[in-house]
């Protein structure tokens, strides 16, 4: 190894991986690999519906459904081709004005898309932290699909653009 490769080791920047869920695509970065074009994003959801997006808000449980086979398709066959990341960083996006700069584990990420699915089962009382909103409801349901698919523990939501 040489000193070039070290100074990566030592940085983790070499395991790092940002997710950036863009409207009609995502795009997955580790290290300095070429960048991987996912084939979804919050706005291009779930195919055959108009421009992909839900069409109720909050979703019904069927677009729920419907949603994770599809972001499962896409997120499972990553798992035996992506190298281990140290750490999951997530660019801006719709989640950013939710939950800010923050460092969150898998178990808030969870709790957050059980809320959602609680408010697409009609429960009132579910909205009352989680914003309303399509464009959220999809980057959540991505983000947890992904970190529950491919392992990861927690996830940094970054507040620049990167």
């Amino acid at each position: 190894m040489d000193q070039s490769q070290a100074g990566q080791k030592d940085t983790g920047e070499e395991s790092l991986c940002l997710l950036t869920i863009g409207e009609q695509e995502s795009w997955l970065v580790q290290g300095q690999q070429t960048p991987l074009r996912l084939a979804m994003g919050y706005r291009a959801l779930v195919p055959g519906q108009t421009l992909g997006q839900f069409r109720r808000e909050p979703p019904s449980p069927l677009e729920l459904e419907q949603a994770i086979a599809w972001v499962e398709d896409i997120v499972m066959p990553l798992a035996a081709d992506l190298a281990p990341c140290s750490a999951l960083q997530l660019a801006p996006g719709p989640l950013s004005p939710v939950f800010g700069q923050v460092r969150l584990p898998l178990a808030r990420i969870e709790q957050s898309f059980a809320q959602l699915a609680a408010m697409a089962e009609g429960d009132p009382l579910a909205a009352r932290d989680l914003p309303a909103g399509r464009d959220v409801a999809a980057t959540l349901l991505i983000l947890r699909e992904f970190m529950h698919h491919l392992g990861f523990i927690e996830v940094n939501l970054r507040a620049d653009q990167p």
